[in-house]
């Protein structure tokens, strides 16, 4: 896997610190600005003895590998307990486009910007966490256009 040279790779990491304090999303960072926990605030849910219960606080934790910023440099973990389709119950990871489709020009902001998304329009189509897809399509949670429509019969106009 490819690596930036050390001095690159630290001013490439100190530039992802500086714009993602420019943006205004809350977050905590290590002294190496490597580690991150982003918070969100959004409609969310968790599972609470078997019962779905709403949650409006997220924590997110982002780790920069040293392999960053290429693909497979970083990872990603739900920290707050979710019941989401794409979010592995087991320990929280993230099942995400952005990060399948990761490239070097992608940043903190941009990939902050998709687990924002992800939170609002959970994608049922495509889980981690199956009983999660089911429970959100059957009580409508699902995001609009996540799933193919069904067919149906074609419509007559006279």
């Amino acid at each position: 896997m490819p690596r930036l040279p050390q001095a690159i790779w630290k001013r490439r990491i100190d530039n992802e610190f500086a714009e993602l304090s420019r943006t205004g999303i809350k977050f905590t960072a290590s002294a190496d600005r490597t580690d991150y926990v982003l918070e969100f605030s959004g409609r969310g849910y968790f599972l609470d003895g078997g019962t779905v219960k709403t949650i409006d606080s997220h924590k997110v934790r982002v780790q920069l590998l040293r392999d960053y910023p290429y693909a497979g440099g970083i990872d990603v973990t739900w920290v707050t307990p979710i019941f989401h389709p794409n979010i592995r119950a087991e320990d929280g990871k993230v099942c995400i486009q952005i990060l399948n489709a990761w490239s070097e020009g992608l940043t903190l902001v941009s990939l902050a910007k998709g687990l924002r998304h992800l939170l609002d329009h959970p994608n049922p189509s495509d889980p981690l966490n199956k009983s999660a897809a089911k429970y959100f399509v059957e009580h409508g949670l699902a995001a609009p256009g996540a799933l193919a429509p069904k067919p149906g019969k074609p419509r007559i106009v006279l």
